[in-house]
């Protein structure tokens, strides 16, 4: 893979990161959310408080998807990252 294609892919790569980790910080909240809500009304509605319990399984679900594919996206990202920064190196050899 050539150094401007290379370079594409890191920037593909970030922002797809970046999306990811706005994606679980939404979820985090909404979960928080929750939990307040479901603390609130388990004293007066116990059945609105195990349906907001299984909206908050879901959302960890989503949570340890999205942290998953996180983790893909990082790994390929430093491996594209340690490319880039060799082909630069190596251009600076011949040219230098």
């Amino acid at each position: 893979m050539g150094l401007v294609a290379s370079q594409a892919r890191l920037m593909m790569l970030l922002a797809r990161r970046t999306d990811l980790e706005f994606t679980i910080q939404m979820i985090s909240q909404r979960r928080t959310a929750l939990a307040f809500q479901a603390t609130a009304a388990a004293r007066c509605y116990p059945q609105l408080a195990d349906q907001l319990r299984i909206m908050d399984r879901d959302l960890e679900i989503q949570q340890k998807n999205l942290e998953t594919q996180h983790k893909i996206v990082t790994t390929e990202y430093d491996g594209i990252k340690k490319l880039v920064d060799k082909n630069i190196e190596l251009s600076f050899k011949v040219f230098g």
